[in-house]
């Protein structure tokens, strides 16, 4: 009787750990949060000079915290740009950030990359890649 207590108590332990609990008292699994971008889109041109506007929504059940952008160099790495935004600690959040193409000397591919991060620290990112021109 004793070792069925145990047992008991022990899966009650591990299966709180995978749960969080809501405001009205009731828990749901901890599940990776999602990004849809709705701008640009893969494969999209770019000139020096012109907007490049990345747009899109992400959502979280643990609340989100954080939401980011960079913009890369695909070959070599370097920053184009990056900006990081509050959310609000919201569950949903509609993102937009708008860089003017600037310092392309000759045409290289860039990847967009959005990041989302909720209030646990816990991270998702989705990427598209694109033409810059000069």
């Amino acid at each position: 009787m004793r070792l069925n207590r145990i047992i008991f108590l022990l899966l009650i332990t591990i299966t709180g750990l995978h749960c969080k609990k809501n405001n009205n008292g009731s828990t749901t699994p901890d599940t990776a949060g999602t990004i849809t971008i709705s701008l640009p889109t893969t494969g999209s041109i770019y000139d020096n000079g012109f907007g490049l506007q990345v747009s899109g929504e992400m959502t979280d059940n643990n609340v989100l915290a954080t939401a980011k952008v960079e913009i890369r160099n695909k070959t070599t790495g370097t920053i184009l740009f990056q900006q990081t935004s509050a959310t609000g600690n919201v569950s949903l959040y509609r993102f937009l950030w708008n860089w003017t193409v600037s310092g392309i000397t000759s045409p290289i591919t860039a990847t967009v990359k959005v990041i989302a991060i909720d209030t646990r620290s816990n991270q998702v990112s989705k990427e598209v890649d694109v033409t810059l021109t000069n």
